[in-house]
């Protein structure tokens, strides 16, 4: 992964540099300026030195699109010559030269770097692919789109996805969400998000520390992407293949990834996100577990051995989030049905505030019908649940969850006895609990066999929710605690 120097940087830089740069020197074309969108991985940029095109070539910002692709910067003032650095690549470019260093190579630009309102201006196609990434134009939005990099990872290994299922029309942002149509009747409310690099790696780092922290217990690490993976339109689509591939290659080999996103796109033609909420469906969530019984071991159960139940006329999440703007009502005309597969084994379900279980908050249902909501599975967020099931496998199993785990440890049932549901987000202070909890701890109390930590791309790249994680690793006790 990038490990980010200056000093690094320089070393790498050959005396030669600066007189070859200077030599390709070159005059350039005045340039109009453009209302231009700059995407990478479906992220917007924002820029304080607006794009424009030279050469017909679009300039962007140098500082803001090579730390946009993970590169770390370095400007000689002197020579006016800018260098980035990202793994072991290094891009060097000079202010008025036409020809760019990607190591030892020159590669000839139609657009030399200039200065513009005092920002150092650079050609964005050529930037990008020095690094590896790909890039499209879209003439009729005029926006840029950059994909990085996939970088080689067993998991993901052999992992596609197409634009098959992609909705042609964006509709515009309401809100932080994303509208999307076909045809003006059936829409589509999406998060378009981009994990950065070090976000990334301090995920799973967090999520190796548990692994190293339960050195008897099986720990897997399961990343789903959103919806904006598949179904956004082209010139917005995501890029989480790249960014779990990347998070899976820095987990340590305690940890076992399980790839969500390959068979998420082997069924986006089915109903595996709901269009008015930010979650999965069940269904979703179902095709999840079968990929995680193909690296845990077990058989997971098969759809038609399930009762099912539907709840028609769903306005999910996204819907409170536009309320008051147009993209409400886009979205209340194409309003969700909740499918429902009803546990075809016993369970008895409780929630609890403590790590200890004692402080019960409620007995709750595994799919409480009377809910007409998310919350339908077992009963929303609580601090921790225990459940009970008459699967007699012998086996328990812990999940670390935000939200979208809720739908996901409905189908465990199938195949461990005791599921312990934990809602990093609701302990140590955070949500009002002042419970703490630590996942050693927890083990010592209730020795389970494997964990699962699941997330979705907003778990990752948030700060907050990081340290929530983090913080079932810090502040154990179990040296005194009392596990009878």
């Amino acid at each position: 992964m990038l490990k980010k120097s200056r000093v690094g940087l320089k070393k790498l830089l050959r005396p030669a540099v600066c007189a070859a740069l200077a030599a390709a020197a070159m005059s350039f074309n005045v340039y109009a300026k453009q209302d231009i969108t700059v995407l990478i991985d479906g992220d917007r940029m924002e820029f304080d030195t607006q794009p424009f095109i030279q050469n017909e070539r679009v300039m962007v910002p140098m500082r803001t699109i090579f730390e946009g692709l993970g590169a770390e910067v370095v400007w000689y003032e002197d020579t006016e010559i800018i260098t980035a650095g990202m793994k072991d690549k290094v891009v060097t470019l000079q202010i008025g030269s036409g020809q760019m260093l990607c190591g030892d190579t020159r590669v000839t630009l139609e657009a030399p770097p200039v200065l513009a309102e005092d920002r150092t201006m650079v050609p964005v196609r050529a930037v990008s692919e020095a690094f590896g990434s790909t890039v499209g134009w879209d003439e009729q939005s005029r926006t840029v789109t950059i994909t990085s990099p996939v970088e080689e990872n067993e998991t993901m290994s052999g992992t596609v996805i197409s634009d098959e299922y992609r909705y042609k029309n964006f509709d515009g942002e309401y809100n932080g969400v994303s509208i999307f149509d076909n045809a003006k009747s059936d829409y589509f409310g999406m998060e378009l998000l981009r994990i950065p690099e070090s976000d990334g790696e301090d995920y799973a780092d967090i999520v190796s520390t548990m692994a190293d922290m339960l050195p008897d217990c099986k720990v897997y690490c399961g990343i789903i992407p959103t919806a904006s993976e598949f179904y956004a339109a082209k010139v917005y689509k995501t890029n989480y293949l790249s960014a779990i591939s990347d998070i899976y290659n820095s987990l340590s080999e305690n940890v076992i990834p399980f790839n969500i996103e390959r068979i998420m796109m082997e069924n986006a033609d089915e109903y595996i996100y709901f269009k008015t909420d930010h979650h999965w469906t069940h269904l979703g969530s179902y095709y999840a577990y079968r990929e995680f019984c193909s690296v845990s071991g077990n058989i997971p159960a098969e759809l038609d051995e399930f009762e099912t139940e539907t709840i028609d006329g769903y306005l999910g999440s996204w819907g409170g989030v536009t309320d008051g703007t147009d993209g409400y009502g886009m979205l209340s005309a194409s309003r969700d049905r909740i499918e429902l597969f009803l546990p075809k084994v016993h369970c008895e379900a409780a929630a609890y505030s403590d790590m200890e279980l004692e402080n019960k908050i409620r007995d709750i249902e595994l799919i409480d019908l009377s809910r007409k909501n998310y919350e339908i599975f077992i009963e929303g967020d609580n601090p921790a649940v225990h459940i009970r099931t008459d699967a007699n496998s012998g086996k328990s199993v812990c999940i670390i969850k935000e939200s979208y785990g809720n739908a996901f440890s409905t189908w465990l049932v199938n195949n461990y006895d005791d599921i312990y549901v934990i809602d990093y987000r609701q302990f140590n202070g955070n949500s009002g609990n002042d419970f703490r909890f630590n996942i050693n701890d927890f083990h010592r109390l209730y020795p389970f066999d494997e964990l699962i930590v699941l997330s979705y791309p907003y778990t990752v790249l948030a700060d907050d929710l990081r340290e929530c994680l983090r913080g079932l690793t810090e502040n154990g006790v179990s040296a005194t605690l009392d596990v009878e």
